[in-house]
C-alpha cells in the first residue's frame, strides 16, 4: 500500500517511459492506475532483469504471480523468492503457448514481457531464426491476449500489457529482426 507507493504502468506505445531502479517499477497506461493487490498476474519472460523487477514489484503490491520462461531452474528460484506459480514453456512452440493460456487459469493481468534478442543484419538470420523471433516476440503475446481477453471480459476485469523496446523506435541494421518484433 501506501508505504510502498503505487505501481504505475507507463505505456505509450509500450513501456517507453518505464523506469526501473532497484525494486521500483513504474508503469502507466495513460493516466489510468490499475489494482494490483489481489490480482493474478501472468508474467512471461520472468527470468530476465526486467522480468525479475516486475515480479518483485507486483508481488510487493499483493499480486498472485504466475511466472513463465524456458529455464525451469531460474523460475523455481523466482517461485521461492515470491511465492509464484511456475509454468515452464517455450513461447516459440504454438502448442505450448495455447497450453500456457489454459493452465494459467483466471488471469487478471497479462504482462507479456518475453523477448528473444536477435542481433545481426537481416541476411545473417536463417528463416528459422526469424520465425522463432516472430513467434516469441510477437505471435505468443497476441495468442495469449486472444485466449485470455474473453475470460477477462466475462469477469469484468483484466489488463493486457505488452513490453516493447525503445530499440524498436531507433532501429539499427544490426537489430532489425528484434526491432521489427518488439515495436
Amino acid at each position: 500500500t501506501a508505504a510502498r507507493g503505487p505501481l504505475h504502468i507507463w505505456a505509450r506505445s509500450a513501456l517507453a517511459g518505464s523506469e526501473i531502479s532497484g525494486a521500483t517499477v513504474r508503469l502507466r497506461i495513460g493516466s489510468f492506475l490499475m489494482k494490483i493487490s489481489g490480482s493474478t498476474v501472468l508474467l512471461t519472460g520472468a527470468t530476465g532483469g526486467i522480468g525479475q523487477a516486475i515480479a518483485k514489484a507486483v508481488t510487493d503490491r499483493g499480486a498472485s504471480l504466475i511466472v513463465t520462461g524456458r529455464r525451469g531452474d531460474k523460475l523455481e528460484q523466482l517461485a521461492a523468492d515470491y511465492g509464484a506459480r511456475v509454468l515452464v514453456v517455450d513461447l516459440a512452440v504454438p502448442e505450448e503457448v495455447e497450453r500456457l493460456a489454459q493452465e494459467a487459469g483466471e488471469v487478471d493481468i497479462l504482462i507479456a514481457n518475453a523477448g528473444l534478442p536477435a542481433s545481426g543484419t537481416l541476411e545473417s538470420f536463417t528463416v528459422g531464426e526469424i520465425d522463432r523471433a516472430l513467434d516469441v516476440n510477437l505471435r505468443a503475446p497476441m495468442v495469449l491476449a486472444k485466449e485470455l481477453a474473453p475470460r477477462m471480459v466475462a469477469r469484468g476485469r483484466g489488463h493486457l500489457l505488452f513490453v516493447s523496446s525503445l530499440l524498436a523506435k531507433a532501429a539499427s541494421p544490426n537489430a532489425s529482426v528484434y526491432c521489427a518484433t518488439k515495436f
